[in-house]
Protein backbone atom coordinates (compact mmCIF):
# COMPACT_ATOMS: atom_id res chain seq x y z
CA UNK A 1 0.00 0.00 0.00
CA UNK A 2 1.57 3.49 -0.71
CA UNK A 3 1.61 6.18 2.19
CA UNK A 4 -0.58 9.05 -0.32
CA UNK A 5 -0.46 11.73 3.06
CA UNK A 6 1.10 14.70 3.28
CA UNK A 7 5.12 15.16 3.55
CA UNK A 8 6.59 16.46 6.80
CA UNK A 9 7.71 19.82 6.11
CA UNK A 10 11.70 18.82 6.59
CA UNK A 11 11.69 16.63 4.03
CA UNK A 12 10.11 19.28 1.55
CA UNK A 13 12.99 21.79 2.44
CA UNK A 14 15.90 19.16 2.49
CA UNK A 15 14.77 18.17 -1.07
CA UNK A 16 14.35 21.93 -1.79
CA UNK A 17 17.54 22.90 -0.99
CA UNK A 18 19.06 19.65 -2.53
CA UNK A 19 17.60 20.95 -5.51
CA UNK A 20 18.99 24.41 -5.44
CA UNK A 21 22.22 22.74 -4.98
CA UNK A 22 22.02 20.25 -8.00
CA UNK A 23 20.50 23.07 -10.37
CA UNK A 24 23.44 25.40 -9.19
CA UNK A 25 25.96 22.62 -9.79
CA UNK A 26 24.27 22.29 -13.49
CA UNK A 27 24.14 25.98 -14.27
CA UNK A 28 27.95 26.00 -12.83
CA UNK A 29 29.18 23.10 -15.16
CA UNK A 30 27.39 25.10 -18.25
CA UNK A 31 29.30 27.98 -17.29
CA UNK A 32 32.50 26.36 -17.19
CA UNK A 33 31.84 24.90 -20.65
CA UNK A 34 31.00 28.14 -21.57
CA UNK A 35 34.53 30.00 -20.14
CA UNK A 36 36.42 26.64 -21.85
CA UNK A 37 34.99 27.30 -25.29
CA UNK A 38 35.80 31.29 -25.00
CA UNK A 39 38.78 31.14 -23.80
CA UNK A 40 39.91 28.32 -26.77
CA UNK A 41 38.31 30.76 -29.57
CA UNK A 42 40.90 33.84 -28.67
CA UNK A 43 44.07 31.27 -27.51
CA UNK A 44 43.22 32.20 -23.88
CA UNK A 45 44.30 29.64 -20.95
CA UNK A 46 40.60 28.67 -19.85
CA UNK A 47 40.32 26.95 -17.12
CA UNK A 48 41.34 23.21 -18.30
CA UNK A 49 39.58 20.16 -19.81
CA UNK A 50 39.92 18.42 -16.23
CA UNK A 51 38.22 20.95 -14.37
CA UNK A 52 35.46 21.23 -17.09
CA UNK A 53 34.98 17.28 -17.20
CA UNK A 54 34.86 17.22 -12.94
CA UNK A 55 32.18 20.14 -12.77
CA UNK A 56 29.98 17.91 -15.34
CA UNK A 57 30.86 14.93 -14.18
CA UNK A 58 29.27 16.41 -10.34
CA UNK A 59 26.53 18.22 -12.27
CA UNK A 60 25.21 14.64 -13.74
CA UNK A 61 26.02 13.40 -10.49
CA UNK A 62 24.04 15.49 -8.44
CA UNK A 63 20.55 15.86 -10.66
CA UNK A 64 20.74 11.96 -10.88
CA UNK A 65 20.82 11.88 -7.33
CA UNK A 66 17.88 14.53 -7.03
CA UNK A 67 16.04 13.00 -9.49
CA UNK A 68 16.21 9.93 -7.49
CA UNK A 69 15.19 12.01 -4.13
CA UNK A 70 12.03 13.32 -5.94
CA UNK A 71 10.87 9.98 -7.05
CA UNK A 72 11.26 8.43 -3.79
CA UNK A 73 10.08 8.93 -0.09
CA UNK A 74 11.49 8.05 3.07
CA UNK A 75 15.66 7.68 4.01
CA UNK A 76 16.51 7.62 0.29
CA UNK A 77 15.17 11.63 0.07
CA UNK A 78 18.08 11.97 3.08
CA UNK A 79 20.33 10.46 1.64
CA UNK A 80 20.20 11.34 -2.08
CA UNK A 81 20.20 14.82 -0.30
CA UNK A 82 22.91 14.36 1.52
CA UNK A 83 25.12 12.92 -1.74
CA UNK A 84 24.20 16.40 -3.50
CA UNK A 85 25.16 18.28 -0.94
CA UNK A 86 28.47 16.50 -0.48
CA UNK A 87 28.95 16.95 -4.10
CA UNK A 88 28.19 20.43 -4.21
CA UNK A 89 30.73 20.89 -1.50
CA UNK A 90 33.48 18.89 -3.25
CA UNK A 91 33.36 20.29 -6.26
CA UNK A 92 33.48 24.05 -5.07
CA UNK A 93 36.45 22.87 -2.80
CA UNK A 94 38.46 21.10 -5.17
CA UNK A 95 37.86 23.50 -8.01
CA UNK A 96 37.53 26.67 -6.56
CA UNK A 97 38.54 27.09 -3.59
CA UNK A 98 41.94 24.67 -2.83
Amino acid sequence: MVDSGPEPRLARLWRGVSGALAVGLALLALAMIGVQVYAGARDLPGPGLDVVAGHGVAAVAAVVAQVVADRRRGWVVALCGLLVVLLATATLWFFWWA
